[in-house]
């Protein structure tokens, strides 16, 4: 009884001790239930052997094929940044001195004179073979391979794939670009108020013994004109309204050795209209100096009669009308605070026959 009892639990130890090193020396569980390898399911040894190699050859092609793509990459690299491979040798790829300074770009007007681009083409990768560049590799099999003819993926036909295999020094693209530039041709139109100074009296003398004598005090005066600029030269028109009152203490009529006073409020009012010729010079995109001369032809409302009806009867016109010749320089200083507006302030000459003057300036320019 003792021996059967012994003999059962020496085959039960061995068998469970044998079948524990079965299962760590060749990587299986002893479980049925777990997964199974593909490497199981052969039974001979030549068999697990040989797929053993096949799988070692299979690694190996993957690593061959991925020097080669590496190596393609560093090639690329160089002969981008260093010039190696291309006659140039280039010891800093980005050295500042070798290029010229950026410019201000320019939108070009003409963009459909610019041809459309063109669809570019997959094209595959060089080709290596095994017996010039084995060195290169890091890994050499014997055994076939997958081609790398082309290693770029089976895209849709109307994919565009940009190829960057091409020379820097044969198809580099340039674009060309100019500096914005201002028109060179604007409207304008210019609103000058001002105050002026009548330099000068006038003096009329009229038969038996009649005279009159015309001084004013500082007026009012008006200019609109318009027209077009070119590379600061302008040219264009307008027209002029001024008013001057008399001086009561300095203007009077005389008749039989006796002066009398104007009628109260007596003024002298000019209508003109003129061509106009000018010049703006830019200081900067600020400040320019402006100059102009307006040549033109008007007529004056003048009112020089006395107020004594011993001298102008009653229900006598008292205003006359004078044809006169206009002419007017001026100058000065303008501010832009943008470019489709300017604030101006000058000096104007005014000459005309009933009151030449020297007048001052403010005005409004605006740029069309």
């Amino acid at each position: 009884m003792i021996k059967a009892i012994c003999t059962t639990v020496f085959k039960f130890f061995l068998t469970t001790s044998f079948g524990w090193f079965l299962g760590h020396a060749f990587g299986q569980s002893y479980s049925p239930a777990q997964e199974r390898s593909a490497y199981d399911y052969f039974d001979r040894l030549g068999d697990k052997s040989f797929y053993q190699q096949q799988k070692i050859e299979f690694m190996k092609d993957e690593m061959n094929d991925y020097s080669r793509r590496l190596h393609s990459l560093q090639e690329k690299f160089n002969q981008r940044f260093f010039g190696i491979g291309s006659g140039q040798n280039y010891q800093n790829p980005f050295a500042q001195g070798e290029v010229s300074p950026p410019s201000l770009p320019k939108i070009e007007e003409q963009m459909e004179e610019s041809p459309p681009p063109s669809r570019m083409s997959r094209r595959p990768l060089p080709s290596y073979s095994k017996s010039g560049d084995s060195q290169k590799l890091a890994f050499e099999v014997n055994s076939p391979s997958p081609s790398s003819d082309n290693l770029t993926p089976d895209l849709p036909p109307d994919t565009t794939v940009i190829d960057s295999s091409f020379s820097s020094a044969e198809n580099e693209t340039q674009l060309h670009v100019q500096p914005v530039q201002a028109k060179d041709t604007v409207a304008y139109l210019i609103l000058h108020p001002g105050i002026t100074f009548p330099y000068r009296g006038k003096s009329s003398h009229f038969a038996g013994d009649k005279s009159k004598h015309r001084e004013y005090d500082p007026g009012f005066s008006l200019t609109l004109s318009g027209g077009y600029q070119w590379n600061g030269f302008s040219f264009g028109g307008g027209g002029l309204y001024r008013k001057n009152k008399h001086d009561r203490k300095h203007s009077y009529e005389k008749s039989g050795g006796v002066e009398y006073d104007f009628i109260s409020g007596s003024a002298s009012s000019t209508f003109a209209a003129f061509l106009e010729f000018g010049y703006n010079h830019h200081f900067n995109d600020w400040f320019k100096f402006y100059s102009n001369i307006n040549l033109g032809y008007g007529v004056s409302v003048v009112e020089d009669y006395s107020a004594s009806p011993m001298v102008t009867p009653p229900g006598t016109d008292r205003t006359r009308i004078d044809t006169t010749f206009i002419g007017s320089g001026g100058l000065g200083l303008g501010f832009h605070p943008n470019e489709h507006l300017a604030f101006l302030l000058g000096y104007r000459f005014f000459y005309e026959d009933e009151v030449p003057a020297h007048a001052l300036e403010v005005g409004i320019n605006g740029l069309f």
